[in-house]
Order: C-alpha cells, then structure tokens, then sequence
C-alpha cells in the first residue's frame, strides 16, 4: 500500500465533522421542530449525497467510485423529492430509507473489512451494523414511522458514520507520519 492510496485525513476529517453536526441537528430538530423535520430530512440527505459523490469522485478503484456515486446520486435525490412534495408521506421516505440503510450498511462494512489494518476500522464496520439495525427497527414499525423516528435513525447514522471517518481520519494521518503503509492489509 502507498500513501497515495489513503484517502485524504482532512477530508475524511472535514466530512467527519460535517456528518456529526448535521447529525446532532436532526437529533435535536424532532423536539424543536417537528413540523420541519421532513424538510431538514431532505435538506441533510441532499448534502449528504453531495458529499458522497465528491468523495466517489476524489479517487480510488473504478468499482469504490461507482458505489459512491450511485449512491450519492440516490441519497441526493431522495432529498430533492422529499423536499419539492413533503406531504407524499413519511411511509414512502421510510421505505427509500430502509433500502438506503440497507445498501450503506453493506457498503461501510465493506468499507471497513478494506481498512482492517487502520486503528479505527471497527468503528467503521459497527457503523455498518448499526445502519443494518435501523433497517429492521424500521421494517418493524414501518407503517407507524413518523417524521421523527426518520429524524431520530437518520440523525444517529450521521453522528456514528461522521465519527467512524473522525476516527478513521486520526489512523490515517498517523499511518502516513509513521510510515508503515506496508503494514496495512486491505
């Protein structure tokens, strides 16, 4: 492995941060203002897949870019429906997330077998499993889902996956001071 093929610690660290704060927001939001949690919803999915794509875009293997921007692409433009008709119902948006919660769980933990070698992987791979989790609590309340539990799930996977990439951040930057790319199995 070269340094060259570890994502960017600052980036990593700036989304980071990003997720955490936007996630902090949602959680709050369904307490506050509950009447704009559909819309914050849509306004933290849009940024979100933005983010995504950009990542996709930084660099990588072919097929880690394609992911990353099908998937932004999906995210951002769930937000965007969401946001033009707020009303279609949060039983739609609760199915579009399960499946979102469904294919990014699968991809963090992929992600996260990928960096096994770097401090902080579990963390990333726990996010993984915690996005597979929100995918049965919503199955299982499904029809009774308001804008508040999808405020709540969406708020709690932006805090865990924006501290699994603080966390990743810190073991890159360290990987790369030290030196040891060698020691690093992906």
């Amino acid at each position: 492995m070269s340094a060259k093929s570890l994502p960017g610690s600052n980036t990593l660290m700036f989304v980071g941060l990003a997720l955490v704060i936007l996630g902090v927001l949602l959680l709050v939001s369904p307490v506050a203002f509950i009447g704009a949690v559909v819309r914050l919803v849509a306004l933290v999915l849009v940024v979100t897949g933005l983010v995504q794509i950009f990542q996709g875009l930084r660099g990588g293997r072919a097929s880690h870019t394609i992911v990353s921007v099908i998937l932004g692409l999906i995210v951002a433009g769930v937000g965007v429906l969401v946001w033009l008709n707020p009303t279609a119902g949060s039983a739609f948006l609760t199915s579009l997330l399960m499946v979102f919660f469904l294919v990014q769980g699968i991809y963090k933990i992929s992600s996260a077998i990928r960096y096994r070698g770097l401090y902080g992987w579990v963390w990333m791979f726990l996010s993984g499993l915690v996005s597979l989790v929100f995918v049965y609590l919503l199955w299982k309340q499904w029809p009774l889902s308001g804008a508040w539990a999808i405020g709540v799930l969406v708020g709690l996977d932006l805090v865990l996956t924006g501290l699994s990439m603080i966390i990743l951040a810190s073991a890159v930057r360290k990987a790369r001071s030290e030196g040891h790319f060698d020691t690093i199995k992906l």
